[in-house]
């Protein structure tokens, strides 16, 4: 199977209805899970997955250890992985903050040019129907509207159904219902996968 890729327009920093350039990206046919991984190098090889399991653990956990201690970490031809930090506020003079104030935040990843190389080729473009996936552009107001008027006649709304009804994509969508949660136009209850969004009960 070849990756494919389709073009997909730069964000646009004036935030104006300006046409941006395009850039290309991967069309993504999905992940590929570590058991998947391990059952093919276990194919591959005389190790079992059990045994790939035991070695995968045991590499993770050394590396998070050196992370830790503030070493840079190279896995193999792969590449580096590296901690970043951050304050919980902002901070312009070094006596301004103390260490419990700084906190590990992520980390990190470079892939060593040879496995960079492991990954040249040419792509192909994405056929018709292929493409990436792009969400609507209809104005706040009108996605507003659509929200207001399926919660008069439904006693609650989930991020799926207004992706739905809008044709935002997930993330977008969510950052849709936030906004509109933070402007009072609706209340979230619930937590994780198990959200709904309903209008401010009266006099609140």
């Amino acid at each position: 199977m070849t990756a494919i890729y389709d073009f997909r327009e730069n964000p646009n920093p004036k935030g104006d209805k300006e046409k941006q350039p395009l850039h290309p990206r991967i069309v993504s046919y999905g992940t590929v899970s570590t058991q998947r991984i391990l059952e093919d190098i276990s194919h591959a090889s005389t190790f079992d997955v059990g045994e790939l399991k035991g070695v995968m653990s045991a590499l993770a956990e050394r590396v998070a250890y050196y992370l830790r201690e503030g070493y840079h970490v190279q896995f193999g031809e792969i590449g580096y992985f590296s901690a970043s930090l951050m304050a919980i506020r902002t901070v312009h003079d070094r006596s301004e903050i103390r260490a419990p104030s700084i906190y590990f935040n992520n980390v990190n990843f470079r892939a060593t040019r040879k496995f960079r190389k492991k990954i040249s080729g040419f792509v192909e473009r994405a056929k018709p129907g292929q493409g990436l996936q792009v969400s609507s552009s209809l104005s706040e107001e009108e996605r507003k509207r659509r929200l207001l008027r399926y919660l008069e006649t439904h006693p609650f709304i989930t991020r799926i159904d207004y992706s739905a009804m809008t044709g935002r994509l997930k993330n977008t969508a969510q950052k849709d219902l936030n906004a509109f949660v933070k402007q009072g136009i609706i209340v979230r209850h619930g937590r994780a996968n198990r959200v709904i969004y309903t209008l401010p009960l009266a006099g609140k």
